[in-house]
């Protein structure tokens, strides 16, 4: 049997009578140095951790042996962002029992005196930072406790955070608890920046007391889009687009006819990817880099010319929105068909009947997945003390699959 016992702060005081007996008791002892050190009167191997494939083969190799039973020492509760997970899969859940103590996070919330009610647990530590993703979460979340690390410390990520849009929110930095290096930091998201280092042991607390600095997801009003003339993607016909498109964490992303570039800055903050805004019109073009400022989109490239020229270059997307292109909409689509990747999806807007009929017949001849919808949206104002609805134009909406 294999024993995941985690360990809190107080090291092996924080351990009840049955957890100690079994560590003590135990023919085989993996964790770090420092909990290894809380049991010296301990009688079996004590195996320092070097990483995870190496504490799995000491661990085979003991139970070959058929003497007693194994431990693997973790920190707080070893299910939370700790080696629970990969022990269970590598050993399977019969042979394996964990046995949690209270974890960093809990610490973290007693000593800052706030509930955990709600509370998201995400990990940096020991992993490349997605600032996208967090910011994210960050909106979504009213309380968020991150494990950091000395590449991904709480000024670089608070920093980045900030770059991206996210307000600056009240947040704690809770080092290295239990131990005489243990410190409190309290502040915003400004104060964390600034400070250049924190003890690589911690975790970084975020209060988002608003609720979320901006709405999660995808479909912003209308109104927070600069736009000449009327030039956007309506906010529900891009709602629609966007889920047609399917854009995926990492999907590169062409928006070609981008106008304000509402869906390429919506597709932006979607994926992790790169995104690129075609527009010909230098006035449009303006609105696009506008707006890729407001919502913080770094990720997002404009590019100013007429499509199909001004694709050439661009790395094989894996979502393609036409919401121009007019009489060269065949050539566009013969490119964006051609680089598109297999399994990618194209999506085209067509206000007029011909420009859909052309699609329609392009997509047939290719033999592609595809379907049409149209699409009419009518919204409320107000017309003295009543209430009537004022119809946009009705818009096609074809959307299509390239073949795996």
């Amino acid at each position: 049997m294999i024993y995941v016992i985690g360990i809190g702060i107080n090291g092996r005081a924080s351990l009840l009578e049955g957890p100690a007996r079994l560590i003590d008791e135990a023919g085989l002892l993996v964790g770090g140095r420092r909990h290894l050190d809380e049991f010296p009167g301990a009688k079996g191997l004590k195996v320092p951790f070097k990483g995870l494939s190496e504490a799995a083969s000491s661990i085979r190799d003991f139970l070959r042996r058929g003497k007693g039973h194994a431990v693997v020492l973790a920190t707080g509760d070893p299910l939370l962002f700790g080696i629970g997970s990969f022990i269970l899969k590598e050993f399977g859940k019969d042979a394996v029992e964990i046995i949690p103590n209270v974890s960093a996070v809990q610490e973290a919330f007693a000593r800052i005196k706030e509930d955990m009610n709600g509370v998201k647990v995400l990990s940096a530590h020991g992993r490349e930072a997605d600032i996208g993703l967090l910011a994210d979460e960050v909106a979504a979340n009213a309380k968020l406790a991150l494990f950091t690390d000395k590449e991904n410390s709480p000024a670089r990520l608070s920093k980045e955070l900030l770059e991206r849009g996210v307000p600056d929110l009240r947040a704690f930095v809770c080092e290295a608890l239990g131990t005489g290096r243990e410190r409190i930091f309290e502040g915003t998201l400004k104060t964390v920046a600034r400070k250049r280092s924190f003890d690589p042991l911690n975790v970084f607390i975020m209060l988002n007391e608003k609720g979320g600095p901006q709405k999660s997801g995808f479909g912003f009003p209308d109104s927070l889009f600069s736009h000449s003339g009327g030039m956007i993607t309506k906010e529900e016909l891009r709602v629609i687009a966007l889920a047609k498109l399917a854009v995926a964490r990492h999907s590169v992303v062409w928006d070609i006819g981008a106008c304000s570039g509402s869906v390429a800055i919506e597709a932006a903050r979607l994926t992790t990817g790169e995104v690129y805004a075609i527009e010909k019109n230098k006035e449009r073009a303006a609105d696009i880099v506008e707006n890729a400022a407001r919502f913080k989109t770094r990720n997002l490239t404009v590019v100013k010319g007429a499509a199909p020229g001004a694709l050439k270059g661009l790395p094989a997307p894996d979502a393609v929105f036409v919401g121009g292109g007019g009489e060269d909409i065949v050539k566009i689509l013969s490119v964006a068909a051609r680089r598109l990747k297999k399994g990618g999806r194209l999506v085209v807007n067509a206000v007029t009947m011909e420009t859909s009929s052309k699609a329609i017949d392009f997509l047939a001849k290719k033999g592609w997945e595809k379907e049409l919808l149209l699409v009419s949206v009518s919204r409320s104002k107000k017309a003295g003390g009543l209430t009537m609805l004022a119809a946009h134009n009705p818009l096609f909406i074809i959307a299509a699959r390239r073949p795996v």
